[in-house]
């Protein structure tokens, strides 16, 4: 679940990452809402997880982080693209009114900021969580016990006979 809504998070900070910085691209605003999606789906696979459903959430939740790393390659590239096309050397980032300092990320390095800070952790969390609940459903299903089959066992009982002796009955 927390997976799940990481990558929400990631996909509404990269949704305003381009207007940030004054970036005319609209392919990574695109890209960000295909995240949402994704990231949408992913949070009913976890849903699903929860409710019993553990193998199609996990495999929801696998297929979701695999998708989101590829989203997070094309989006870094694309807005590496818009960055070069303005002539910009680096990115510089506000975080809050209080820390004044910014952070500035040079361009050539851009793809690789964005997919090892955001990209990379989000989508191995996913992943972690789909591999996770296909685990504990292989864990919990119902195994068939393999029965040996009954043996004859022949049995010999003493009985006394009208005459007075012992006889072997089979």
């Amino acid at each position: 679940m927390f997976s799940s809504l990481l990558a929400i998070g990631w996909a509404l900070f990269g949704y305003n990452l381009p207007t940030t910085f004054n970036l005319a691209s609209s392919q990574p605003d695109n890209l960000m809402l295909a995240q949402f999606g994704v990231a949408f789906v992913v949070l009913i696979g976890s849903g699903l997880m929860l409710a019993r459903y553990t193998r199609l959430g996990g495999v929801i939740n696998i297929l979701g982080g695999l998708t989101t790393f590829g989203i997070g390659v094309l989006y870094a590239r694309s807005l590496e693209q818009a960055a070069r096309a303005a002539s910009l050397q680096g990115l510089s980032l506000h975080f809050s009114q209080f820390y004044t300092a910014p952070l500035v990320i040079p361009v050539d390095r851009l793809v690789a900021t964005l997919l090892v800070v955001p990209v990379f952790p989000v989508a191995t969390l996913l992943v972690i969580s789909g591999l996770g609940a296909l685990a504990t459903y292989r864990m919990h299903r119902p195994h068939s016990i393999a029965l040996p089959t009954q043996q004859q066992v022949s049995v010999q009982t003493a009985n006394k006979g009208t005459d007075g002796s012992r006889r072997a009955i089979r």
